[in-house]
């Protein structure tokens, strides 16, 4: 029978790196790395989609406290604040889910971090804020020795690629983008977004659409009006062109 005193013992992150003295970025590295395993308050392990379901639920929440805001104005008012606020958060929450939709079944060990800042950042405040095993902070201590367990473990291949290139296609979304602002300074970011060059260069390595968020990070800030407004109801769907307003297959 285990006692209390042989239970494994969790910290929390924020404890775990004083303890070994690492970065939070450090931390996040160990869990894609080192197999160390995040947890949550009740000590059951934490995948990917869970944290990416707790930013989505925050979101949901802000999003139904604006909504409570906006039912209780009128006019100009309430449309400001459903065109800058709540239509932009919906957006967000879309695309959440869709990328949500794309890690369900992944697990940590060669786990890649989200393009998206925001998303990015959920990341890092989950795994602060998640729990681990002390022991398992032997492996960031100096002088640690691998055991045979961990020298068997093969190493995570790096995948840098994939970060040059959604690099090399940032840089291209943001030449059309200026080059086409240069000529048209009224056009919108989201019309922006949706013009069938910069759809044509906003794909991932294996072919599919980076999402509408993403490729408004790269550009938002090259728009010379970005005077907010609302969406039209006819808005063509993201990876999609007017000449073929259908969502690519």
């Amino acid at each position: 029978m285990v006692t209390e005193e042989e239970m494994p013992v969790l910290i929390q992150g924020s404890q775990f790196i004083s303890q070994v003295q690492i970065t939070d970025f450090e931390l996040i590295q160990g869990c894609i790395t080192k197999s160390l395993t995040p947890h949550n308050d009740q000590g059951q392990p934490i995948r990917p989609s869970d944290v990416v379901l707790q930013h989505i639920a925050g979101l949901e929440q802000e999003l139904s406290q604006l909504d409570d805001t906006a039912w209780n104005l009128t006019g100009l008012e309430r449309e400001n604040i459903i065109a800058n606020q709540m239509e932009p958060l919906e957006e967000r929450l879309q695309s959440c889910k869709q990328y949500l939709r794309s890690i369900e079944n992944a697990n940590w060990d060669g786990f890649e971090l989200p393009d998206e800042r925001d998303l990015e950042a959920s990341f890092v405040r989950g795994l602060m804020n998640s729990h681990y095993y002390v022991e398992e902070a032997d492996r960031f201590l100096p002088g640690h020795i691998e055991s045979p367990e961990e020298r068997m473990k093969p190493p995570v291949e790096s995948k840098p690629s994939r970060s040059v290139h959604a690099q090399e296609r940032s840089k291209k979304c943001r030449e059309i983008a200026k080059r086409i602002w240069d000529r048209q300074t009224d056009f919108t970011i989201s019309g922006m977004v949706n013009h069938s060059e910069i759809v044509h260069q906003a794909r991932q390595i294996d072919g599919r659409p980076y999402s509408e968020m993403t490729v408004r990070n790269w550009i938002r800030d090259l728009c010379p009006n970005r005077k907010p407004g609302r969406r039209p109801a006819n808005k063509i769907p993201f990876g999609a062109t007017a000449d073929n307003p259908s969502m690519p297959q």
